[in-house]
């Protein structure tokens, strides 16, 4: 659930993001100039510009803007929120981030109502707001096979049921496999066979050290690497690698010079995703698009391409900007 601490202007002046469909009538390949070696990336508090968020309501107070992380197996409520509302303490659990296993505080909540859906006698972690930058997180704990909507177009995040729309525009690619929760998508880099998720949570696209050997051996990376850190939503810091794929494929989607963190990241360890290739799909991905739709009752996912051609540019300058 964790969002990587990178500044998106330096990253973008390290990597560009280009994407590319197989759909002709969608087309939106363009040339791109290759990656430049960057710097050491700094720890630096995550940008959140590119998230979405739901209003929530706690114990009927509120609405306090809340993400929606599809990566996360627990909901987490901000420390500074949690003693506002005097929340009851429960007993410390084990939280897993990107950078491993941590102890952490809970609260008690009675209720967490997003519009008309409400979860009752809900145990939440308890984290600073200054790392997970906002009031809480709306974890798979709290979301369980509901639908979600990220329409990047209008900013906005919406739960329930999710209606595909067949056209030129529109691309869906099936769930091939379920991990308590987890829904995961084949994918392809460079014609090699990756397990992918999405997790609307994080900022930054990250690959395990499988799929990190396996662009090496394939030379499906840029040639230049950066060293970077990232900072997890618990104050930990992991150091990464950063480079930028060829080819990202999910589907008859292709993705082009897609910029990866690769590294020795628990989420996959948590996940049991360690030995074979997968990758993290962050929202510096997600949000070229108009708009990602998760639909777990059909086991889909529906990523829509912008309208109109000044879009779907304004989309990829956005990815860099």
């Amino acid at each position: 659930m964790d969002s990587p601490a990178l500044s998106r202007r330096r990253l973008a002046a390290m990597l560009a993001l280009g994407l590319g469909t197989a759909l002709p009538a969608a087309a939106l390949a363009r040339d791109l100039p290759d990656p430049q070696r960057g710097p050491l990336v700094e720890t630096t508090k995550t940008s959140v510009d590119r998230r979405l968020t739901v209003q929530v309501l706690i114990n009927d107070a509120g609405p306090y803007p809340f993400l929606v992380d599809t990566g996360a197996n627990a909901s987490v409520i901000s420390k500074e929120l949690a003693a506002s509302l005097d929340l009851p303490r429960r007993e410390p659990v084990t939280f897993h981030s990107i950078a491993g296993a941590e102890l952490v505080e809970t609260v008690g909540v009675d209720r967490i109502s997003v519009g008309r859906r409400t979860r009752r006698g809900m145990r939440m972690s308890v984290l600073p707001e200054r790392y997970i930058r906002g009031a809480g997180v709306l974890g798979l704990d709290w979301l369980g096979t509901q639908g979600l909507v990220l329409d990047f177009a209008r900013r906005q995040m919406r739960l329930g049921s999710v209606v595909n729309r067949s056209d030129s525009l529109s691309v869906t690619v099936p769930v091939v496999a379920q991990r308590s929760g987890l829904h995961l998508i084949d994918a392809s880099v460079v014609g090699a066979s990756v397990m992918a998720f999405l997790d609307t949570g994080s900022t930054t696209t990250v690959g395990n050290l499988a799929l990190m050997n396996q662009t090496q051996r394939r030379h499906a990376a840029s040639r230049d690497w950066a060293d970077i850190q990232l900072l997890s939503v618990t104050g930990q810091v992991l150091q990464g690698r950063l480079a930028a794929l060829k080819s990202l494929e999910l589907g008859n989607l292709k993705l082009g010079n897609v910029p990866v963190v690769f590294g020795p990241v628990h989420t996959f360890e948590y996940w049991g995703l360690v030995d074979k290739p997968a990758i993290l799909i962050g929202v510096d991905v997600l949000d070229v698009f108009e708009s990602v739709a998760l639909d777990y009752t059909r086991g889909q996912v529906h990523f829509r391409l912008p309208s109109s051609s000044s879009n779907r540019q304004a989309a990829l300058d956005a990815a860099t900007s």
